[in-house]
């Protein structure tokens, strides 16, 4: 039923995947930095904790729109010609 759904808005989906892959490096850089400097206001283990699930999120993130775009592609293929 939802297919289909974004096959007429090629710069939609466009801006929707660097939207994404965006928000994966934001999320990877946030949790880069509270790692590498810290956050005040938070323990030394919060801190840690923090930038740990920021960074994985990014990476699941990255995954995640990696699978997106391998799957559209397959789906495009041309089928082979007999």
């Amino acid at each position: 039923m939802f297919q289909n759904q974004g096959a007429g808005k090629p710069l939609l989906n466009q801006f929707k995947q660097i939207f994404s892959y965006l928000m994966a490096g934001i999320y990877l850089v946030l949790g880069l930095y509270l790692l590498i400097k810290g956050w005040n206001t938070l323990s030394k283990l919060q801190t840690i904790g923090l930038g740990s699930l920021l960074i994985v999120y990014a990476l699941f993130r990255f995954y995640r729109i990696v699978r997106e775009s391998r799957m559209k592609f397959s789906d495009q293929e041309v089928p082979d010609k007999k």
